[in-house]
């Protein structure tokens, strides 16, 4: 079908804006799970299939026609396995894109052990075959830019790898190594060095942890979201011991401002890129877990990207950072939505962005041009009441936090725990009375990433919770019903074992149910791998 989609024109901006861009909805099941809950922010372009080149042709002339010039990817890479690489896929794909660059932000919370010199290697020889010589990779200078999550984890990582050898590299040296093996293999492709970028965690800024940066070989710091900022400056300026679930967006202009003037007074000449919040309210996936900042409002954003803006001028800063487009289910998201429309990303085009003779293009949307829709299909519920994963995952999906690599390996269902306290997997059905069953039965491998004696505590277990019709797994204020659960202690020793879960002593065991979740022990960076589940009379 012939694109329809009118070329994206580019408006003049006062500054270089890129933005955080999360490629986390590969399948519908990571939409279902907002549409249960906040499907008043439904995507003007819909549940949308993220790996349709025309999606993206859609998300390339909105960013470019509001002042956005780049996208800086979430991108995944543990060992040399990779995963929601669909977006970067099929950027390439994509009609426009030549209006967009776009580059990699490393997101390296791997477990320990997961960065040594040969990987290192590999994943940069990856980078320079499939990247870096695409016109499209953005650069600064000509340099290949590479944002890195967490230098603490190469810095650890590296300095386990020479201490295995007999050499003890003082702390920083590690990610010094690792860059350095970075750029060898740039050098010896006919390449620039890698501009790499590291990315600040945690509370105040410190000269020396950017002098740490700096020697590592890092040229700027960025921040991902302003969030945990604003949560320390509340904590400071409100003298909070503890931080309310709920909180006012009003908080993010101030902290943010305080944070940029004090990255401004110790950061010297290393750059340290502003970065413009967007929001949060991570209730999707944490439900009563979460925190959000309420009223949210596109005047409110505006004063924040007016101050932005500000600091720019008085600091000769040409670079911003808008954090995050699209992390939806972290309620940190200005892409265009049913509920804000076009309006967060008009207030970038209109503070930042200089409007031709003419006027700025229309905020067009497919429909106007009889383009779409571009849904997944619907999320298949399922029928069964036993479940054996030789060939998929029978209707099971990952729960959006803390749950990664879902696929059948070896005639089993295989992921990797990433840690959280949020349940692993989870499972909508057609229905089934409850009374015609009473257990549970899994076989199960947890695998830990070293052998430890089993620990019989809670994070030693394997939980299942269930709604009905009557009683759903969550109310309309997302509160859990942790009640509508049954659980027995797991052996987490690399080893097969099968496990019965007393349905029947729950009282709460009744009526139609029609969704279940499942929660293997909740142990950071552990693989698990399931032969089958069945529900028992």
């Amino acid at each position: 079908m012939m694109n329809r989609i009118p070329e994206p024109v580019h408006p003049q901006s006062s500054v270089e804006i890129s933005a955080y861009y999360y490629p986390g909805t590969e399948r519908m099941s990571e939409w279902n799970q907002i549409e249960q809950t906040l499907p008043e922010i439904k995507p003007l372009l819909g549940w949308y299939d993220e790996s349709n080149p025309e999606v993206i042709d859609w998300q390339i002339k909105w960013a470019v026609e509001h002042g956005i010039s780049s996208f800086c990817v979430d991108w995944y890479w543990n060992r040399g396995i990779q995963r929601l690489d669909h977006w970067v896929k099929n950027f390439y794909k994509a009609k426009f894109r030549n209006h967009l660059k776009w580059y990699i932000m490393w997101a390296n919370h791997n477990e320990v052990g997961a960065h040594f010199a040969a990987d290192q290697i590999r994943v940069t020889r990856f980078w320079i075959d499939n990247y870096f010589r695409t016109p499209e990779y953005y650069t600064i200078d000509g340099h290949p830019v590479v944002v890195i999550w967490s230098l603490t984890n190469l810095d650890r990582d590296f300095c386990a790898e020479a201490a295995k050898c007999g050499e003890k590299l003082p702390e920083g040296e590690g990610v010094k190594r690792a860059l350095a093996l970075s750029n060898l293999e740039m050098r010896k492709a006919g390449l620039p060095e890698i501009h790499f970028i590291c990315m600040y965690q945690g509370g105040d800024y410190k000269p020396e942890q950017l002098e740490a940066a700096r020697n590592a070989g890092f040229k700027e710091m960025v921040n991902y979201n302003m969030v945990s900022q604003t949560w320390n400056y509340m904590q400071k300026t409100l003298q909070m011991e503890t931080l309310p679930r709920s909180m006012d967006f009003d908080h993010f202009l101030p902290a943010s401002v305080a944070w940029w003037d004090s990255a401004a007074s110790v950061a010297g000449d290393f750059t340290i890129i502003p970065t413009v919040g967007t929001g949060w309210d991570d209730r999707m996936r944490s439900f009563d877990n979460g925190r959000v900042f309420e009223n949210r409002t596109a005047e409110k954003f505006k004063k924040l990207c007016l101050a932005c803006k500000d600091f720019c001028e008085k600091h000769g800063r040409k670079r911003i950072m808008i954090s995050p487009l699209n992390e939806w289910q972290e309620g940190s998201y200005i892409e265009p939505n049913q509920k804000f429309g076009f309006a967060m990303y008009n207030v970038l085009r209109d503070v930042f962005c200089t409007a031709p003779a003419e006027g700025f293009p229309p905020d067009l949307r497919p429909e106007d041009v009889g383009c779409g829709p571009y849904d997944y299909p619907p999320m298949e519920y399922s029928r069964q009441t036993e479940w054996n994963f030789s060939t998929d995952t029978q209707c099971w999906y990952r729960q959006p936090f803390g749950t990664a690599y879902l696929q059948i390996v070896d005639n089993a269902l295989h992921f990797f725990r990433s840690g959280g306290n949020h349940a692993a997997l989870r499972l909508r059905h057609q229905g089934f009375a409850a009374g015609k069953f009473s257990k549970f039965k899994v076989m199960m491998r947890v695998t830990p990433p070293a052998r430890t004696d089993p620990q019989l505590n809670e994070a030693q277990q394997v939980r299942l919770y269930f709604g009905t019709t009557d009683r759903p797994l969550f109310s309309k204020e997302m509160f859990i019903c942790r009640e509508g659960a049954v659980a027995v202690p797991a052996i987490s020793d690399g080893e097969w074992h099968e496990y019965t879960l007393d349905l029947a002593a729950n009282p709460l065991w009744k009526g139609c149910v029609n969704e279940l979740w499942f929660d293997p022990p909740q142990l950071h960076s552990t693989h698990i791998d399931i032969r089958r589940m069945q529900l028992l009379p």
